[in-house]
C-alpha cells in the first residue's frame, strides 16, 4: 500500500511526534511511505530518512491555498497513493480538497484529531481521535463509531531498559521537580515556579510535613519557546534563581534523570506524550486534571492529580501533592509501578502497530 502522510506545522510537539511515529509503524508493516510536510518544519530531515519521497511546501495562505492544494494533489497522483493520513485540521482540510480534485482514482483519506477542533475531519473516510472526548464531539458532528475511532498515542519500547532500583525520596536531602516541553502559556510552566515559591514560603510550613520542610526543593525546566523570558522574571521576581535551572531542549533520557518527580501542569492536554515518557523513566507523576491525562493517569493509582476545578489554587495543591510523595516511599513506588505497568499494556507502540494494522493491513 502506498501512503502520503501529511503534517503541516513548523514547531516540535506531540502531533508532530506522531506523524513521525505513524511513518514508523507504516515501514514496520511494510508499506510505501511519502511525506507532505511545510518547508521549515524542524522534523523534515526525520520524514526525508523514513520516506520514499517527501514534498515540501510553504502553504502561506492556510486552509484555502490553491497552490499548495494542487502540488498535494500532483503529487498524489504522481506517486499513485492509496492513503492519505492527515495529522491536524490544516492538513486534513488541504488534503481533502485535493483528493476532490483526482477524479480517477478512489483514495482514501484518514483525519488524525490532535486536537477539539475536529469540524474538518468529519468528511474524511475515516477519523481517528487521540482521546474519548474528541471521539464523542465526532460522533455528535454525525461520525458513526465504525468509522471513527480512539488510537491512543504510543512510546516505542522495544529497546527499554528496565529500572528496577526503588525509589527513595523520604531519605534525600534534595528533590528536583521538573517538566519540559514548549514554553507556551497553556503548558502552564508557571504554575511549576508557583509551586515552588509555595513551598519555600516560611508562611506556609505549618501545611508540610518535617519530611518535606527538611529539604532543599529545585525546579528544573526543559525546554525552549516564546514564554522563556516570562518564566525566567517569574523565577527573578519570587527570588528563586537557586533553586531552578533552566536547561534548554535536551533529550528524554538527560531530563528524567535529572529530576526526582515530573510535573505536568498543562492547562490544555489532548493527550501528553511526555507523560509516557514519565511512566517509561519511572518517575512519579503528579498531574492536572486534562483530558489526556484522564485516559492516561488513574489518580492516586498511577500518579496524582490536581484539579483546575479545585477551591484551593494549583500551586497549594501540587506542593501538598509533593509532600504526599516525599513522606511515603512504600506509596511513591506502588504509584510508580503501577503507570510502568499500565505504559506497558496500554500505550505500547504494539498496541499502536495492532490498530493501524486492522486499518490498512500489511504492505
Amino acid at each position: 500500500m502506498k501512503i502520503a502522510n501529511i503534517i503541516l506545522t513548523s514547531v516540535n510537539g506531540g502531533a508532530e511526534q506522531v506523524f513521525i511515529d505513524y511513518i514508523d509503524i507504516f515501514n514496520q508493516l511494510n508499506h510505501h511511505n511519502y511525506a507532505i510536510v511545510k518547508q521549515d518544519a524542524p522534523y523534515v530531515n526525520i520524514a526525508e530518512k523514513l520516506c520514499s519521497k517527501t514534498l515540501k511546501i510553504t502553504n502561506n495562505f492556510g486552509y484555502y491555498d490553491l497552490l499548495a492544494i494542487n502540488k498535494i494533489k500532483n503529487f498524489l497522483l504522481e506517486n499513485d497513493v492509496d492513503y492519505v493520513f492527515a495529522h491536524a485540521g490544516r492538513s486534513i482540510a488541504l488534503a481533502g480538497k485535493a483528493i476532490a480534485k483526482i477524479s480517477n482514482k478512489k483514495i482514501l483519506l484518514v483525519a488524525i484529531n490532535h486536537s477539539n477542533n475536529v469540524k474538518r475531519s468529519i468528511k474524511a473516510d475515516l477519523v481517528i481521535s487521540v482521546n474519548k472526548k474528541i471521539f464523542y464531539k465526532t460522533v455528535d458532528l454525525g461520525r458513526t463509531p465504525h468509522n471513527s475511532f480512539v488510537v491512543h498515542n504510543a512510546l516505542d519500547l522495544s529497546n527499554i531498559q528496565e529500572i528496577k532500583s526503588i525509589i527513595d525520596l523520604e531519605n534525600k536531602s534534595e528533590i528536583n521537580l521538573g517538566v519540559i516541553g514548549r514554553f507556551h502559556k497553556i503548558k502552564g510552566f508557571d504554575q511549576a515556579i508557583k509551586t515552588l515559591k509555595f513551598i519555600c514560603d516560611p508562611q506556609n510550613k505549618n501545611l508540610f510535613s518535617d519530611k518535606l520542610l527538611s529539604k532543599k526543593i529545585n525546579l528544573i525546566i526543559a525546554g525552549i519557546g516564546e514564554e522563556e523570558n516570562s518564566l525566567r522574571k517569574l523565577v527573578e521576581e519570587y527570588r528563586l534563581e537557586n533553586n531552578v535551572k533552566f536547561l534548554g531542549w535536551v533529550d528524554q533520557a538527560e531530563f528524567f534523570n535529572k529530576i526526582d518527580i515530573f510535573l505536568q501542569t498543562s492547562n490544555i492536554e489532548t493527550f501528553g506524550l511526555v507523560t509516557l515518557e514519565a511512566m517509561k523513566y519511572k518517575k512519579p507523576i503528579i498531574c492536572t486534571n486534562t483530558d489526556g491525562s484522564k485516559e492516561i493517569i488513574r489518580n492516586e493509582i498511577d500518579g496524582l492529580k490536581v484539579n483546575h476545578e479545585d477551591s484551593k489554587e494549583l500551586s497549594e495543591q501540587f506542593s501538598l501533592k509533593i509532600d504526599r510523595l516525599v513522606s511515603d516511599n512504600n506509596f511513591t513506588n506502588i504509584l510508580v509501578n503501577s503507570s510502568y505497568k499500565r505504559l506497558q499494556e496500554k500505550f505500547s507502540y504494539n498496541n499502536l502497530k495492532n490498530t493501524l494494522l486492522e486499518i490498512v493491513g500489511k504492505g
